[in-house]
């Protein structure tokens, strides 16, 4: 049998708790690679996937086959990103928000006049509002 043979072997005896580390590995790359979270939880996706990837490997019983199989999953899920760029850029799809119609944006946002709540004078007793 081949080393690949193996590999794809080993899919089979796998334990549920593999396949839960192998699940949160890979879930934790796509949230730590996508902007759907913040920087704070990026860099929690990040670390909880390299923790699942480790307790896969810990928990597999050839832990090269398993490193293996984490790499064929990192390069599956860039080879399907680039697929969906590949095709979004054919198809002509912009990368911008869509505007309403007759919305403008000023060339420079410093330029903008500031607004009548930003103009109004900050008295003691006022509560504190953000934007």
């Amino acid at each position: 049998m081949s080393v690949l043979g193996e590999v794809f072997g080993s899919l089979e005896s796998m334990s549920q708790l593999q396949l839960l580390f192998a699940f949160i590995a890979c879930s934790g790359y796509a949230f730590a690679q996508g902007s759907l979270l913040p920087w704070k939880g990026r860099r929690a996706a990040w670390v909880a996937s390299a923790g699942a990837a480790v307790g896969f490997a810990f928990e597999s019983s050839d832990w090269t086959h398993a490193a293996m199989l984490l790499g064929f999953a990192v390069v599956g899920m860039g080879s399907f990103v680039a697929s969906v760029w590949i095709t979004s850029r054919a198809l002509g799809f912009a990368r911008s928000a869509p505007r309403a119609a007759g919305e403008t944006v000023p060339a420079d946002l410093s330029a903008a006049p500031p607004s009548a709540d930003t103009m109004r004078p900050v008295r003691s007793g006022d509560p504190v509002h953000s934007v």
